[in-house]
């Protein structure tokens, strides 16, 4: 009984994965493609993706299973869980954080040519540069949150 979350979560992951790599899943790919060509066929997975977690959404707070939402309307900005910031957080510090960090992961993601979880599909299909884009997506969150989001806090503060 201890194992049942991992197990569903092993179970779920496995379920989305399949679903992501059949179906493409890009939405950089998605919102590229409508832009350009008018293309609709990635960007109905955006739209799909969106439906499916309002509609998860919807779901899990009929059941009382999960917080209020939004977060921000309840708790204010701080503390948000996982909260790069701490309780040093303000507005001006979360928005100067998340086009930081935005910037950084869409320009590496157009420069490579999709979205990270492209990547992460196929890289799990073998393929060599998108490895190496995981890797330095993980390489750059860790030097994003040693790094940049400490000189964030010390103009802030």
């Amino acid at each position: 009984m201890e194992y049942l979350h991992a197990i569903g979560t092993f179970i779920f992951g496995i379920l989305l994965g399949y679903l992501f790599q059949r179906a493409r899943m890009c939405f950089i790919g998605g919102m590229r493609d409508f832009y350009l060509i008018r293309d609709t066929w990635l960007i109905k997975g955006l739209f799909g993706f969106f439906g499916g977690a309002l509609l998860g959404y919807i779901i899990f707070s009929a059941m009382s299973k999960i917080p209020f939402f939004p977060w921000i309307a309840v708790k204010g900005f701080t503390p948000i869980p996982g909260d790069p910031l701490g309780k040093a957080g303000s507005l001006v510090g979360h928005l100067i954080v998340a086009i930081i960090g935005g910037f950084g992961v869409g320009f590496f993601s157009v420069i490579q040519g999709g979205c990270p979880l492209r990547n992460y599909v196929m890289a799990a299909e073998g393929n060599k540069t998108a490895i190496a884009y995981i890797l330095g997506l993980a390489v750059g969150a860790v030097l994003f949150h040693t790094v940049v989001v400490p000189i964030v806090k010390a103009i802030l503060l």
